[in-house]
C-alpha cells in the first residue's frame, strides 16, 4: 500500500506542478495581454490627439481660404489697381503713346499730302517737330514695365512667411472689423 500511496503523492505532486505551470502561464499570458492594452489605449489617446489636432488646423485653414476669398484677394486686387504709383504711370504711358501716335500719323498724312500734291510739305509748325516722341513713348513703357509698387513689397514679405494669411489680414484688415472697433 506504500507504493500505492507513494506512487499516488508522485501523481499529485506532477499534477500540482502542472497546474503551477498552467498558473503561471496563463498569469504570464494576462500580464503579457494587459500590456498590449495599455500600450493600444495609448495609440488610441495619441489618434484622438492627432485628429483634434488636424480638426483644428483644419477649422484654421478653412477661415484663411474663406478670408483669402471673400477679402484678400479683393483688397490685393484692389491695392494694386487703385494705386497712385500705378495711375501716373499708366496716365504717362497713355500720354506718351497719344502724342507718339499723333506724330506719327501727322508724319503720314503730310507725306500723303506732299505726294499727292507733288509738294514739299512744310512739318515745322507741327507741335511735334523736333520731338522724339518714340523715345518718349519707349521710356514709358519701360517705366511701366519696371513699375515698382510699394504695396508689392508688403505683398512678397507676407508670402514668405509660413502664415501668410495673418501677414496679409494685418496688411488688409477687414474693413467690417475696422468699422465695429470704431463703434467700440
Amino acid at each position: 500500500m506504500k507504493h500505492v500511496l507513494i506512487g499516488r503523492e508522485g501523481l499529485l505532486k506532477a499534477e500540482v506542478e502542472s497546474v503551477k505551470k498552467d498558473f503561471q502561464l496563463e498569469w504570464v499570458e494576462r500580464v503579457e495581454t494587459s500590456c498590449r492594452l495599455s500600450e493600444t489605449e495609448e495609440k488610441l489617446e495619441c489618434s484622438k490627439t492627432a485628429r483634434v489636432t488636424a480638426e483644428s488646423q483644419i477649422e484654421l485653414l478653412k477661415s484663411d481660404m474663406l478670408w483669402l476669398k471673400e477679402h484678400g484677394i479683393i483688397s490685393i486686387a484692389d491695392s494694386v489697381l487703385n494705386s497712385e504709383e500705378l495711375d501716373k504711370t499708366v496716365t504717362h504711358l497713355l500720354v506718351a503713346a497719344q502724342n507718339d501716335g499723333y506724330a506719327q500719323g501727322y508724319s503720314e498724312c503730310s507725306q500723303h499730302v506732299a505726294s499727292a500734291l507733288k509738294v514739299d510739305w512744310d512739318t515745322s509748325r507741327s507741335a511735334t517737330h523736333g520731338a522724339d516722341t518714340e523715345a518718349a513713348l519707349a521710356a514709358a513703357k519701360t517705366q511701366f514695365n519696371t513699375l515698382q509698387l510699394p504695396v508689392m513689397d508688403l505683398f512678397t514679405v507676407a508670402l514668405q512667411s509660413e502664415d501668410f494669411v495673418t501677414q496679409l489680414r494685418e496688411v488688409f484688415p477687414d474693413k467690417e472689423e475696422d468699422e465695429n472697433e470704431d463703434l467700440a
